[in-house]
């Protein structure tokens, strides 16, 4: 059952309600590794669905095909688990915790942008919509975020759901 959020005015909302009638959310985790380090002073970066302002003590994340995207440390720790192997640009590698929940994701049939709580994203016709798993039943959860979806399929693995 689908819980309802606090009545509050979320600029995602008529996306979000757009995604949950359309019934397609699915359970996936990540599979691949990433790299990792630590900023110093606060930083712009481009993402590949835009640029975000990304403070200093966050991570910066890199994906395999060099993608690009901020991480606060406490959610990098919950999703990934260092390695103890750092490249010479001093980027640490993390492996995808096996026993993280993973994230619920939808696929958008047309352009399409959100407020994320790190800044405006934009998603291109067929990239997926992505909340935390934790969110699977809140129909307008605080916390989305949009994924290519090429990376996707490189990067995720969808999960056989418990009923």
């Amino acid at each position: 059952m689908e819980t309802a959020s606090p009545q509050t005015e979320s600029p995602n909302n008529t996306l979000l309600d757009e995604a949950n009638a359309a019934g397609k959310w699915f359970h996936a985790k990540k599979t691949r590794p990433i790299w990792a380090k630590r900023l110093e002073a606060n930083q712009t970066v481009t993402t590949l669905e835009g640029e975000e302002q990304v403070e200093a003590g966050h991570f910066l994340c890199k994906g395999e095909a060099g993608d690009l995207w901020p991480q606060t440390e406490k959610d990098l720790n919950k999703r990934y688990t260092a390695i103890n192997e750092t490249d010479a640009d001093g980027w640490q590698k993390y492996e995808p915790n096996r026993d993280a929940e993973g994230v619920m994701a939808t696929p958008i049939d047309h352009a399409f942008s959100v407020e994320a709580s790190w800044g405006k994203l934009s998603g291109k016709a067929g990239d997926l919509l992505l909340k935390n798993y934790a969110d699977r039943d809140n129909v307008s959860p605080e916390d989305v975020w949009i994924v290519d979806q090429t990376l996707f399929g490189q990067t995720y693995e969808s999960v056989a759901t418990k009923e």
